[in-house]
């Protein structure tokens, strides 16, 4: 029998074995946006307060001059710190540029009474006429 006729079987190249990486960095990919989309920014900014609950609040929009009272009185206009009395003067310039400014009234529920009223004074004396106090609810 002649062998010189035959096709030679050919050998798998057999080397190596190796890991691919793509698909791994896929996952991590997307676990890293899955996390970047679902994380949850805090609105307070930064500063740690406890609101009071309610059992019939209504939610307020977004788009809202925030006022915080913490604990022991100190007043925050959009996370600076200011004296009840520059309240009334930022109001003032705020309502120029927003006449339908809602001003949100974020106040640590261990603030004293007297303290959220003199912040409310303020911004009625500012002109606000839309204001809200922010709870836990919303």
């Amino acid at each position: 029998m002649n062998t010189t006729n035959l096709c030679p079987i050919p050998t798998p190249d057999v080397g190596r074995p190796e890991i691919s990486m793509a698909p791994l960095v896929d996952i991590v990919f997307l676990l890293l946006i899955f996390f970047m989309v679902t994380t949850i920014f805090p609105d307070n900014d930064g500063l740690l307060i406890e609101k009071p609950s309610s059992k019939n609040a209504a939610a307020l929009s977004d788009d809202s001059l925030v006022i915080t009272l913490d604990k022991q009185a100190r007043v925050y206009i959009d996370g600076a710190l200011v004296d009840t009395a520059d309240v009334t003067r930022l109001i003032k310039a705020e309502l120029i540029t927003m006449p339908q400014l809602l001003v949100r009234v974020n106040a640590d529920r261990r603030a004293t009474t007297e303290a959220l009223i003199n912040v409310i004074d303020a911004a009625k004396a500012g002109g606000a006429q839309r204001l809200g106090i922010a709870t836990n609810d919303y």
